[in-house]
């Protein structure tokens, strides 16, 4: 029965491909917009996404993600480092410079610093140049895929960070932030020359614990110090995340594009498999006429479903993998990841809509009398 099924549907070429197409369309829909929404989301959380040495973060207790903390002062940083079972604490900054190109233009950068001696907080690769060279005053290093953003800077070629001379000593591989702005990597001391702060200058502290002492009794012991308050990567990463899902009202707008997914997909796949099935009354009845059981004919309407959904789904999630992999390549402004359990999201998308063309379908066909074909 089920060669007859696929006969049936494959004889009707043109609702064929209409089904397929549109089930094909709202599988990629649902699961590219997904794919920017989830990578956004990972590179909303900045900074965090290229340092991974630190134990604990440390910073105000009324940070509101990554990008927007109160600073902390040196003393803070004295006070983190007395603390027991602290291996090491450093300082990271992480903030914004006006960069006066050589073109004369001006761009807004993400400047990154790090401590000038033991380099915690590095970028995950150095791709020309040294690292140690950042110990030069106003050494920095440009991150790859912002080069292009800087007027294509040289090794050698000066920069204005906030009016103040900088010099590229190399590049550098790093993720960039949520706005994707231009990353330039510099030490700790070069970071607050170029933009001053006042009094207080620390964005956040990198704490290593002992191996022999637990993080959780450290944490709890920073906590216990006024004005501070220590993060774990994880808890970080979450601030950040609830922020641009709640504050921003980015997830709001890419549910209501993936609801209109689901809804392009139920429409298109409900309207024409039902047509389909009325189009193709008369060979049911004839089944039906020659004994046929029902659940049969519930067999070959679900395996015609399955069909095209598998198709369908095959081309939708085939789409979205060709476009992370493009949103993947060095320099591109695309933000997309997809994960699997993407992969099984839009699956139960597709369940859905071909679920409620069948059930249409399957209501006419058990319905159908046998003595339509005599008629």
């Amino acid at each position: 029965m089920w060669r007859i099924a696929i006969a049936m549907l494959l004889g009707d070429k043109p609702k064929y491909l209409a089904l397929v197409c549109g089930l094909a369309f709202a599988v990629l829909l649902i699961s590219q917009q997904c794919a920017i929404f989830m990578g956004l989301l990972i590179r909303s959380t900045g900074p965090l996404q290229n340092v991974r040495q630190a134990d604990l973060w440390v910073t105000d207790p009324a940070i509101k993600w990554i990008s927007e903390t109160r600073n902390l002062a040196e003393s803070d940083l004295q006070r983190i480092r007395s603390v027991p079972g602290v291996l090491w604490a450093e300082p990271f900054f992480t903030g914004r410079a006006a960069a006066d190109l050589p073109s004369g233009a001006t761009r807004i950068v993400n400047l990154i610093g790090i401590d000038r001696t033991t380099m915690v907080g590095q970028p995950p690769l150095v791709t020309a140049g040294r690292l140690e060279d950042l110990r030069i005053e106003g050494g920095v290093l440009v991150e790859e895929s912002s080069r292009a953003k800087l007027d294509n800077v040289s090794i050698g070629d000066t920069l204005k960070l906030n009016d103040k001379r900088a010099v590229v000593v190399g590049y550098c591989q790093a993720k960039p932030g949520f706005d994707s702005p231009a990353v330039v990597y510099t030490t700790f001391a070069n970071a607050i020359t170029f933009q001053p702060l006042g009094r207080n200058t620390v964005p956040y502290i990198l704490v290593k614990v002992k191996p022999e002492v637990g993080v959780e009794a450290v944490r709890a012991s920073i906590n216990a110090l006024p004005g501070v308050k220590a993060l774990t990567w994880s808890e970080l990463n979450a601030i950040t995340i609830r922020f641009i899902l709640i504050e921003t009202g980015i997830g709001i707008n890419f549910f209501i594009t993936v609801l209109l997914g689901l809804v392009v997909g139920l429409a298109v796949s409900g309207a024409i498999f039902y047509q389909f099935t009325m189009e193709n009354a008369r060979a049911y009845a004839v089944l039906k006429a020659m004994g046929t059981k029902n659940w049969k004919l519930i067999g070959m309407v679900l395996i015609q479903a399955a069909w095209v959904g598998l198709i369908g789904y095959g081309i939708g999630v085939g789409l979205t993998g060709l476009f992370t992999l493009q949103s993947r390549r060095p320099g591109t402004e695309l933000a997309a990841l997809f994960p699997w359990q993407l992969l099984v999201g839009a699956f139960v998308g597709m369940i859905a809509c071909i679920s409620v063309g069948s059930f249409l379908s399957l209501q006419k066909v058990l319905r159908l009398e046998p003595g339509v074909v005599f008629k």
